[in-house]
């Protein structure tokens, strides 16, 4: 008997019956791997079936849930454009009730303004009439307190003159109690102190004319009214006793034109320099008339100070004339040349004129006596 050992085992077993175990593993291996496979093959188309059958159903199943939601959307849609319909009449109606209640106010607040605006013409009527009567007293008001203030601002201006026309006479009057100090009243043409010095024993030997100013600004007519006041009374000096200087007094006291410009304080001083001059030249001509010559009578008419400003007056008018005449002059030569102008623009005018329509029609044709070209004149 042929024998043999079982690897697994150990034991001893024959032959055969080791061959037919192994055939028999064999084919039950064999037939367990087809059962395998046949299982595996069954549970793979089981699997693809269920699959399958799981897609087919999920593809229906979102096929159908599309299809809802299309018909979801659809009515969606619907409800949508209905809403925004309903929607759109809603605010139709709206706007057709706010264009109504606008209307509506509207007029009332056309009749409210049309009521108020005649209740406020009426108002503005009364009220008008009422401030033309209240502008009508403030402008008398203010033309009663303007005619107020310049008369006291004129009555205070008067007064400080006054007050210092006074001054200078009471302190004239103490310093030179031999000379004869006369105040000119207000409205008489003249100064404002008119000063007679006289000598010792009495005599007259000239006179000075004293005008006084207060004011905030120095003015030249003072100036060429005095020497007109200087004529009128034959005085021989003339004093300005003022607040404000010109350039020429600055310094206190100066001469401006022949005429003695000084602050108040320099009153006395000039009174007495001008007194000494004027009682000085009243000697010398006490002198000369005790001797009773014509010719020295005439030389010291000649040589006085009155027949100086005789001759100084008719020279400053002959100067005020050769200024107005130079003016004129000046005036109508510049009348003259744009004269002279216009006539020389007019008939060069008019020859251009003449010379377009000779060369036109012809030099013959058209013949303008005063255009004609004279000896001497070539054409060109």
């Amino acid at each position: 008997m042929n024998t043999v050992t079982c690897p697994h085992c150990g034991k001893i077993v024959e032959i055969s019956k080791a061959l037919k175990h192994e055939i028999e593993e064999a084919i039950r291996a064999k037939e367990k791997q087809r059962h395998k496979e046949e299982i595996e093959t069954i549970t793979r188309q089981i699997e693809e079936k269920a699959t399958k059958k799981i897609k087919d159903e999920l593809e229906l199943k979102l096929k159908d849930s599309q299809n809802e939601s299309e018909e979801i959307k659809e009515k969606n849609k619907e409800l949508q454009d209905q809403l925004l319909e309903f929607a759109k009449q809603l605010r139709s109606l709206k706007q057709k009730d706010q264009e109504r209640e606008i209307e509506t106010e509207k007029k009332l607040l056309l009749e409210r303004e049309k009521l108020q605006e005649d209740i406020s013409k009426k108002e503005r009527e009364k009220s008008d009439l009422a401030l033309l009567e209240l502008k009508k007293q403030l402008d008398d008001t203010k033309k009663a307190l303007e005619e107020a203030q310049r008369k006291a601002h004129q009555s205070s201006q008067q007064l400080q003159g006054e007050v210092l026309e006074l001054e200078i006479e009471r302190i004239l009057k103490e310093s030179f109690p031999h000379d004869e100090i006369i105040p000119i009243g207000k409205g008489i043409a003249g100064a404002d102190i008119k000063h007679i010095v006289k000598s010792p024993r009495g005599f007259i030997c000239g006179t000075i004319l004293w005008e006084t100013k207060r004011t905030k600004e120095w003015s030249d007519k003072w100036i060429a009214k005095l020497k007109s006041d200087l004529v009128a009374e034959k005085a021989k000096f003339g004093v300005i006793a003022t607040l404000v200087l010109p350039k020429e007094a600055l310094g206190g006291a100066g001469l401006t034109d022949d005429i003695c410009v000084c602050n108040y304080d320099l009153v006395i001083p000039i009174a007495t320099l001008l007194r000494k001059n004027l009682l000085d030249v009243g000697y010398q001509k006490a002198l000369i008339s005790s001797r009773g010559t014509k010719e020295e009578l005439l030389y010291t008419y000649i040589t006085s100070h009155e027949f100086k400003q005789q001759l100084q007056t008719i020279v400053d008018i002959y100067a005020e004339m050769q200024d107005q005449i130079k003016k004129e002059r000046a005036a109508f030569e510049k009348s003259w040349k744009v004269r002279e102008a216009q006539v020389e623009r007019i008939l060069m005018s008019a020859a251009n004129i003449a010379g377009s329509i000779q060369g036109k029609t012809g030099s013959t044709a058209f013949q303008i006596r005063g255009l004609e070209l004279t000896d001497g004149e070539i054409t060109t």
